[in-house]
């Protein structure tokens, strides 16, 4: 017997709301952000064939659509209040899909579901999250912030996601590639984790001057930043943090530095800090490492990733993911 919205809802949702949720029993959520703080709002929408594959587990689908919004609060300082979650679905669920895409919003929203919609239609699965978050009034750090001189972070590894995805559609490349040691990639694309969240979005705050999340790519959501804040930018390209999986594919030569640096689905924050906190920040220990990887240069200089030998690296017309263009799905 078919099981209806309302009792999938109170079933397996509900449990999982925040107080302003009120219960999942309301068209509508209340929230009232604390004193002297400021509400932070995004949204981002994960759709099936283009962030996630056919038949990814329902709990991976849930995890990323929570880590992809999660990230957008992490760079701009922000703690997460709530999400709305809205579902399309191209049919009714069975109970065992509902329950496991609902473990999977646990696991990464912890109780602070506030609501959404369910909803069938279209011929693919598709998630959109609203996330609301709370940073102390004047303290949201925007894209546009960036100043000549100003050091250049990355709050975790790049390219991870994108050796996921190719060891998940390129079987020939994975048994290449070794697929035994390809599990944790691909585990990382199906599921992003953002580790140390609450540690990175208070660094951001105390310290960077501008900040966004790597979610398309390294090179192209740099290059956003510096059009934002009208600079340009050098990158090392060995200062790159890349999981130790990825290091041993690019050293193996099955993988590549440039497809790290534009495959995107990173969900690691890319921020600027002034010379006179870098060094501080650089040289901090603890859980939650930034790494240094460049600086910014006047506008005039352009974005440029330096190789080893001190030379331009070369990249074609991809500089990274874009829907609307062509060249991100060559």
């Amino acid at each position: 017997m078919p099981v209806g919205e309302t009792q999938l809802i109170q079933k397996y949702l509900a449990p999982l709301a925040a107080p302003g949720g009120l219960g999942l029993t309301d068209d509508t959520a209340c929230l009232t952000p604390s004193p002297g703080m400021e509400l932070v709002f995004t949204t981002d929408a994960i759709v099936e064939n283009t962030h996630f594959l056919p038949g990814d587990p329902p709990a991976d689908i849930a995890a990323k659509a929570i880590a992809v919004n999660l990230s957008d609060l992490t760079a701009k300082g922000a703690a997460p209040l709530g999400y709305l979650v809205a579902l399309v679905l191209p049919e009714s669920p069975c109970e065992d899909w509902f329950a496991g895409f609902a473990k999977g919003l646990s696991s990464r929203a912890h109780g602070k579901i506030l609501g959404g919609d369910l909803a069938v239609g279209g011929d693919v699965v598709s998630v959109t999250v609203t996330a609301i978050g709370e940073v102390p009034h004047g303290k949201m750090v925007k894209r546009s912030g960036a100043r000549t001189g100003d050091r250049l972070f990355v709050s975790g590894p790049i390219g991870t996601k994108a050796a996921g995805l190719k060891a998940l559609t390129d079987k020939a490349w994975t048994k290449a590639a070794g697929g035994d040691d390809l599990a944790e990639l691909i585990a990382e694309y199906r599921a992003p984790t953002t580790p140390f969240n609450d540690i990175y979005a208070r660094t951001i705050r105390d310290h960077a001057s501008a900040s966004m999340d790597v979610s398309d790519g390294l090179l192209i959501d740099l290059e956003r930043l510096c059009a934002a804040s009208g600079v340009g930018a050098r990158v090392e390209a060995e200062a790159v943090p890349l999981h130790r999986n990825v290091r041993r594919l690019v050293e193996a030569g099955a993988f590549t530095r440039e497809q790290a640096f534009i495959g995107g689905d990173d969900y690691v924050c890319l921020f600027t800090v002034p010379q006179n906190k870098a060094e501080m920040l650089a040289n901090a220990g603890g859980i939650a490492r930034c790494y240094p990887v460049g600086e910014i240069v006047p506008q005039a200089e352009g974005v440029q990733v330096i190789d080893a030998a001190g030379k331009p690296m070369a990249f074609g017309r991809r500089h990274g993911y874009d829907h609307f263009s062509a060249d991100s799905r060559e």
